[in-house]
């Protein structure tokens, strides 16, 4: 089993990013850690947040959100805005290059799926994605 769980991962690694070499994007994703990929992808489900929302989502400290955002805002795929009502608090925007990060992944993704359901009959489909849900569950557990 873990053999062939290495090998899955491997391939669906090499496949993604060879899915986004086919969009153009995958420059972009290199310029970022997989934590930083972690950061967009948790302020883009949120909206506008917090560091505090972010630090939430993410089970981390706001100390850590809080540099992590600085970095981001260097890099270009963030932008901090302070409130109006309580200077204390800031609001995380994502900058364009961060939306089209999340786009490219996300049409990377659907390309990866489609592949999927290519390789499996309708059957087998069903099986995976059920046997996905109850990973999923179990990973969100731990």
């Amino acid at each position: 089993m873990l053999k062939i769980l290495m090998e899955f991962v491997g391939t669906l690694h090499v496949n993604m990013r060879n899915i986004q070499e086919q969009i153009g994007h995958r420059a972009d994703l290199a310029k970022l850690t997989v934590n930083q990929i972690q950061y967009v992808e948790a302020i883009h489900e949120l909206g506008e947040p917090t560091i505090s929302q972010i630090a939430q989502k993410l089970g981390i400290t706001k100390a850590s959100v809080t540099t992590s955002m600085n970095k981001l805002v260097n890099l270009g795929y963030a932008i901090k805005q302070q409130s109006s009502s309580d200077k204390r608090v800031y609001y995380i925007q994502l900058t364009e290059e961060a939306k089209k990060l999340i786009s490219t992944k996300h049409q990377a993704l659907v390309h990866y799926a489609e592949f999927i359901r290519a390789a499996l009959t309708p059957e087998e489909a069903k099986q995976f994605e059920e046997i996905l849900h109850k990973l999923v569950y179990v990973f969100k557990q731990v």
